[in-house]
Formats: C-alpha cells, sequence, structure tokens
C-alpha cells in the first residue's frame, strides 16, 4: 500500500513541476552564455572521449586514470604548488584524526584532524606566527608522529573515503562511476577559477590575505562588524591559504566538496549497487546550489562535510566523535544550532548507559565550538554579535535585528514549491537553483520510511531545516541538509528500483540549470589561463584598483562603493555595506554632500574606488550620490566599470550654477535634484515609476529640482503613513499636500503652472506635521514631469 501512494505522490510531484516550469517561466531564464554551453560542450566530449576508452578497455583504471588527468590539469593551470598543498594538508588532517581517534577511519579521520587544527588555528591567528614556513612545519608534525608509530595498514571495514571498495569491475558500473565524476569534475572546473563573489571578496578571502599580510588576524569589531563571527571555515582557508596560495583555498572548498559525495557515494552502498549508488551521489552533486557554494569561497561545504559525519557518528552512537564534530561545525557557523537541536534528542536517546561518553563529547563540543561565542559575547555582549541584537543588546550595534533585505519572503505551506520554482526568492541565484530532486522524490521517500531505514537522519535534516528556514529564507542555510535527505532519497531508490530510471532524468533536469546557481558561472568555466585571467578582470575589477593602491598608497584608508569588495588591501577599507556598519551608518545620516565628505575626511580618507562614471550610478542615499558628484575626481585609473577616485579640496557645484533640466520626466534619482537630510531611497516598489521611491519622516529635510518649463507635476504615492509635503517653487510656498489615504495610490499626481518662462526651482520640505488619521509623517518623491 504504501509503495502505490509513493507512486501516486511521484505522480502529483510531476504534475505540479510541469505547472511550475510553465507558471514559472523556468525555461525562459537566461541560464547559459552561449560561452558557456560552448565550454560545457567542450568539457563533456575531453571528459567521455576518455571515460568511455577507459569503460570500454580498462574499467577498473577509470578512477585513477581521470585523477591523474585531473591533477596535470590542475598543476597546469594553478601550478604544482596549490593542488600539492591541498593534498599536503588534508593528509595531515586525515593522520591527525587517526592520532586522535585511532578506531576512525576514512571521512571521519580526516574531519576530525580539521576539527581539531581549526581549533588550534583559532588560537594561533591572535599571534604573529602565522606565516608560511610555520604552517609547513606544524602541519609535518602528523606526518612524522605517525611514522614513529608505524600504523598498521586500514582493515577493509576501515577503508574511507581514500580507499573505497565499490567494485567497479563492470564496465555497468565503471559507466555509472564516470558519470558520477562527470558531475563532480564540473565543480571542480568552477573551483578552478579566480574568487570574484561579494561574500568570498568580503570576507572568506579576505580573512587569509590579511592574515598572511599581518601574520595575525587584527581586524577590529568595531569597524569591521564581522570581524568576531565564528570563522572555522575562514581559519581553513587560511591554512591552505598560507600553504598554497589562493589557488589552495578554492581548491580545499572543492575537496572538502568531494568528502561530501564520497561519504553519500558510501553510504548510499548499503541499500543500492555501484552503479545506482553513483545515480544518488550524483543527484545530489548536481544540485545548482553545490555549484554556487563550490564556485566560491563559500563555507558551506566545510560545514556541511562536518555536520554529515557528525550525525552518521551520532546515529551510529559514536557520542564523543559526534560531540567533536559538532562543535567544529558550530564553529564554522551558527546555523549549526538548528541541526544541533533535533540531533540532541537522538544523542538523549543514544546516551543511555554510557554517561561518561555523553560527558566527554558534550565537553568537546563545548570546547571546540563555544570560543567564538565567548569571545563576541565578551567583547560586545553579544554572542553571535552582530546578528540577534534585539535580544542580546550589544551597545556595539543597533537593536533592530540585522537582515539580508534581499530575502524577505515568509515561509508558508507553499515552501517546498516555492524554494524549487521561485528559488530566486530565497538565495543569489535563478528559479530552479535548489534543483528538482527534492521536491519530486523526497516526500514520497518520506512516506515510505520505517524502523530499519535513514528514519533518524531523515528527522534531524528535517527539523533543521524547518528551523533554519523559519529563521533566516536563505537557501544556503539549508545546503547541510541537502546530502543528508541524499541519503534518505538513496534509501527509496533501494526500495523503488524502477526510480532509479526516473532520477537519472531529475538529474539531467539539474545539469541544465546547472547555471541558474548564480551570477558567477554563466560562462561555466575558465578553460585556458587566458580565460581566467579575463574571468578575473571582468568578474572582480577592484582586485586591480586594489593592487595599485597597495603600491601606490601603502596603508592609506579607502572608501568603497558598490560593494564590500575589499579581499588584499592592506590598509583600513571602508565599504558602503553593512560590513563597515558603523561607518555606513554615519554616512547613511548625513544630510548633505559636503556632511557626507566630512566623515570620510574625518577617517584619513583621501581615495576611494566606485563604479564610474558615478552620475550613472545611485545608492540609497541621495546625500551619498551628492558627495559622489560634487566632491570626488578621477585619478584616471579605471577597470572594467570601477574607477579610482580621490576627494577634492572643494566641491565642484553650487546651487547658483546647477545645471536646469529640460522638459521631460524624471524619476527620483534624477542627478538634477539636490537632497538635503536623511532621505532614503527603495528600489522594491514596482508600482513605483522607474521601481525607485525616496522619503523620509525627519521635518525639516527639502528636495530641490532645477528645470526650465512652464508647468512642473510632482510624483509621489499616498498611503497610510504620509505626512504634509510643503511645496515652493522660486521659494514662494504654492501648495500644502496632504499624502495620507487609507489606500495606497501609485504615482500620484499634483501639478503648478503658470510659470514664466525660463529657469525655476522646485522644492518638497517635509513639514512637522500630518493628517490625524496617519500612522508617521512620510513624504515621498516618486519623480517630476516638466512640460
Amino acid at each position: 500500500m504504501r509503495r502505490r501512494v509513493a507512486l501516486a505522490v511521484v505522480a502529483i510531484a510531476i504534475a505540479i513541476s510541469i505547472y511550475g516550469l510553465i507558471h514559472e517561466r523556468l525555461l525562459d531564464q537566461p541560464i547559459w552564455y552561449s560561452t558557456g554551453v560552448a565550454r560545457f560542450a567542450m568539457y563533456a566530449a575531453a571528459f567521455w572521449a576518455v571515460a568511455l576508452a577507459f569503460v570500454i578497455l580498462r574499467p577498473a583504471w577509470l578512477a585513477p586514470g581521470i585523477g591523474l588527468m585531473v591533477a596535470g590539469y590542475t598543476a597546469w593551470r594553478c601550478g604544482v604548488m596549490a593542488p600539492f598543498a591541498v593534498l599536503y594538508l588534508l593528509g595531515s588532517c586525515f593522520l591527525l584524526g587517526k592520532i586522535l581517534v585511532r578506531r576512525s577511519a576514512g571521512a571521519t579521520s580526516l574531519l576530525i584532524g580539521v576539527a581539531a587544527w581549526l581549533f588550534a588555528i583559532s588560537i594561533a591567528v591572535h599571534f604573529p606566527i602565522n606565516t608560511r614556513v610555520v604552517y609547513w612545519v606544524a602541519f609535518a608534525i602528523p606526518y612524522v608522529t605517525a611514522a614513529a608509530r608505524a600504523f598498521r595498514p586500514l582493515s577493509d571495514s576501515q577503508k574511507g573515503i581514500f580507499f573505497l571498495r565499490l567494485g567497479f569491475a563492470s564496465r555497468r558500473d565503471a559507466l555509472a562511476l564516470a558519470a558520477f565524476l562527470f558531475v563532480l569534475l564540473a565543480h571542480w572546473l568552477a573551483a578552478l577559477l579566480p574568487e570574484v563573489s561579494a561574500d568570498g571578496l568580503a570576507m572568506h578571502l579576505t580573512i587569509p590575505m590579511s592574515v598572511e599580510h599581518y601574520r595575525l588576524w587584527s581586524f577590529d569589531f568595531r569597524q569591521y562588524a564581522w570581524a568576531l563571527m565564528p570563522m572555522g571555515g575562514d581559519w581553513a582557508f587560511t591554512a591552505a591559504y598560507l600553504l598554497g596560495g589562493e589557488a589552495a583555498a578554492r581548491l580545499l572548498n572543492f575537496a572538502m566538496l568531494g568528502v561530501i559525495a564520497a561519504v553519500v557515494l558510501r553510504e548510499a552502498r548499503r541499500w543500492l549497487t555501484p552503479a545506482t549508488a553513483c545515480l544518488a551521489a550524483a543527484l545530489f552533486l548536481s544540485t545548482p546550489l553545490v555549484q554556487l557554494a563550490t564556485g566560491s569561497m563559500f563555507v558551506e561545504n566545510i560545514w556541511a562535510a562536518m555536520l554529515l559525519v557528525a550525525i552518521l557518528e551520532l546515529v551510529r552512537g559514536e557520542l564523543i566523535v559526534a560531540g567533536m564534530l559538532f562543535g567544529a561545525a558550530l564553529s564554522v557557523k551558527v546555523g549549526t544550532v538548528a541541526f544541533l537541536a533535533p540531533a540532541a534528542i537522538v544523542f538523549a536517546m543514544r546516551s543511555r548507559g554510557r554517561l561518561r561518553a555523553a560527558l566527554a563529547g558534550i565537553v568537546l563540543l563545548i570546547v571546540l565550538g563555544a570560543p567564538p561565542y565567548v569571545n563576541a559575547w565578551h567583547k560586545t555582549g553579544n554572542p553571535v554579535f552582530p546578528f540577534a541584537n534585539q535580544v542580546f543588546k550589544s551597545p556595539h550595534f543597533d537593536a533592530a535585528p540585522l537582515q539580508d533585505s534581499r530575502y524577505r519572503e515568509k515561509p508558508h505551506w507553499t515552501a517546498p514549491y516555492d524554494v524549487t520554482f521561485r528559488s530566486s526568492l530565497f538565495y543569489e541565484g535563478q528559479n530552479g537553483g535548489l534543483g528538482f530532486q527534492y521536491f519530486l522524490l523526497l516526500p514520497a521517500a518520506l512516506l515510505l520510511l520505517r524502523r530499519e531505514s535513514p528514519a533518524a537522519i531523515a528527522a534531524i535534516a528535517l527539523a533543521g531545516t524547518v528551523l533554519s528556514f523559519g529563521s533566516q529564507p536563505n537557501l544556503r542555510y539549508l545546503y547541510p541538509a541537502l546530502p543528508l535527505v541524499s541519503l534518505v532519497i538513496a534509501w527509496m531508490i533501494g526500495e523503488l528500483r524502477w526510480i532509479a530510471g526516473f532520477a537519472a532524468v531529475v538529474l539531467g533536469a539539474n545539469l541544465w540549470f546547472l547555471e541558474s546557481s548564480g551570477w558567477y558561472h554563466k560562462d561555466f568555466a575558465a578553460l585556458t589561463r587566458a580565460d581566467a585571467q579575463k574571468y578575473y578582470e571582468t568578474g572582480a575589477p577592484q582586485r586591480i584598483l586594489i593592487e595599485r593602491l597597495n603600491r601606490d598608497a601603502p596603508g592609506e584608508p579607502i572608501a568603497f562603493f558598490g560593494g564590500a569588495t575589499i579581499a588584499g588591501l592592506h590598509a583600513p577599507a571602508y565599504s558602503d555595506t553593512w560590513h563597515s556598519y558603523a561607518y555606513w551608518t554615519r554616512m547613511a545620516s548625513t544630510r548633505s554632500g559636503d556632511e557626507a565628505a566630512a566623515v570620510l575626511r574625518s577617517l584619513g580618507i583621501r581615495r576611494l574606488i566606485a563604479p564610474v562614471p558615478v552620475e550613472r550610478w545611485q545608492t540609497p542615499y541621495p546625500s551619498v550620490d551628492k558627495f559622489l558628484d560634487e566632491w570626488t575626481q578621477s585619478i584616471g585609473t579605471t577597470a572594467d566599470g570601477f574607477g579610482l577616485l580621490e576627494i577634492r579640496a572643494t566641491p565642484l557645484h553650487s546651487d547658483h550654477d546647477r545645471n536646469a533640466a529640460p522638459p521631460g520626466a524624471y524619476d527620483d534619482w534624477a542627478r538634477w535634484m539636490l537632497y538635503q537630510g536623511t532621505w532614503m531611497r527603495d528600489r522594491q516598489f514596482s508600482q513605483a515609476s522607474g521601481g525607485t521611491l525616496t522619503y523620509s519622516d525627519t521635518s525639516g529635510d527639502w528636495i530641490r529640482f532645477w528645470f526650465t518649463g512652464r508647468r512642473i507635476v510632482y510624483l509621489y504615492t499616498k498611503a497610510l503613513n504620509r505626512g504634509i509635503a510643503q511645496i515652493l517653487i522660486d521659494g514662494e510656498e504654492r501648495a500644502r499636500v496632504d499624502l495620507y489615504s487609507p489606500d495606497t495610490q501609485w504615482q500620484a499626481r499634483s501639478e503648478f503652472g503658470n510659470l514664466a518662462p525660463g529657469r525655476h526651482v522646485i522644492e518638497i520640505r517635509v513639514l512637522d506635521s500630518a493628517n490625524p488619521k496617519s500612522s508617521d509623517r512620510y513624504v515621498d518623491l516618486d519623480g517630476f514631469i516638466v512640460e
């Protein structure tokens, strides 16, 4: 009966998926650039030509043969040092894991060693000892110790990710292994690219580059709001970076994906043949979100690897090892708490009669996981600074909760459909980015669960998903759940053999949507060094300008506009994002371009990196726009839309010589306008003219707009929270407009005519009054029409 119900559920999911593809217009998205399609085709042709030769002639040679080719190509693209450094680091971690927990094997040994090294590095970064030589010597210690102890060879039952015995002797099994490797190596090609992601260049590459330059981690949380966040994953990147540079750090990220994939493959063999186990693992790897996490320096792969093995060891009753790995995961990301809460129930069940092991596991969890939170609490009063400040109320941050304004969609009962077919609402990619197997196969798999199934794994994964997504609706925070539920799907494939063919179709669909993962890999990969250099220059042009500043203005503080791409700058950096919270709060509260210039001068800032020309780019704050317009000038160095600017001694314009706009329609961001006060520009209202509104509720704030014409129309929004706007033309009051309305009225208008020919200025002023029915006194500008 259950099987029939599961079949019906899959059929319903297929029908809904067809509807979702059509209704959400997923196939109309620009998923691949033409260059990306060509490069993917070249990769596929080269891979399958080699793989099929091995499958036909020598199936047992497939994995080592492909491995040697991957090693050679990696060395050619990145140099020998980067891949060797990653192998050296992973080998040290594996041996250290074996030293610490002798009975551990494979992925478990590796991640125990990673956890131990992350703890050691988290202490070392506070002292000026973090050099390449120190790290090469330190990571040699487990090699020396292992040689001295003369470890016996592992038994077959102990062999793990490095010694998989899955029985790929037949051509059918070798062909399935080739499909698995094909998907895995697509992510490897993305990992060979230089780093251009926003998060990577704001934090995850910034940290290793800073530690290398200063020999310690020296960022002050008062300047960099994220400087006290859990950084376990970043310490892993730091180790790889010090050993082998940026390429090594990115390859380590890919290696962690390899660990996850190998564990999924190994566990799937409990229920499946080698061929179908490869299919189940490849299905996970084909998830577009995996491309996002692996093709950029996100910490999700390190985090997910720790949680995956921690949960598997917990289910097996290995309480001490589980405690170590949960602690390491907690040191990587605070979102671990969402998965730790349901895991605690399983931990309690496995602890019966094993009090000593349970206490040891809890102590190790605290020792390895608590330090970043204790440090943040000690320095700020908030253990998860700068998040949840409305709860912990640190004086160093605003009491309002810090949330990603891009993802405001509240989860509800349609969440499974939404995250699959409307994925762009929940992460920095396109619709379809979560893949389709979870929507199509997971519900049926859950219906089939029984006592001998991976029910505990499913329970922890689903509970963690609900808790995480309910608090932070971001798909990247669900990443650790993906390999866990992939095991549940693998178990279902073992129960319903016929589903394997359908899973292969879903795998193909995922590959078509692979580059819906984001905007960094639309060209798929750079197959040559010249392609990689072009990707670097166009993907993160600020890095080129930073190299110039390090040479020409060493140690001089720099302001960044257009993002927090600060990696590699050997000087204080101030960005127009939450990363530089205290600075940007000051800039956002300025009332004019002059005040914004004063803020930068008070910080000793003379140069800045910003999009050029500045006249075609807007910030959310009109006062900052005016600063960029009137107080900055180009130094002459540009790189693909960004340039080096310097602050002028005096502003370029005054009110008297400001150009007047000719007849036409002008949005609220038009450069003929002058804002005075704490105005805020908002881009979330599609019903507004041009999709933007600028508003303020501070009495006395004003907007001036110079124009040439005999009639002008003021466009605004009427709403429940609106106040009264005073309208002056050429200094004479012409009206007081009540913007209150019980119903929102977009693009409302007030007209002012009978003007003399020539130049005029209209002023919109916020008054300290409002309609008694209004909840606030906001005045907004949607635009002007000059006739």
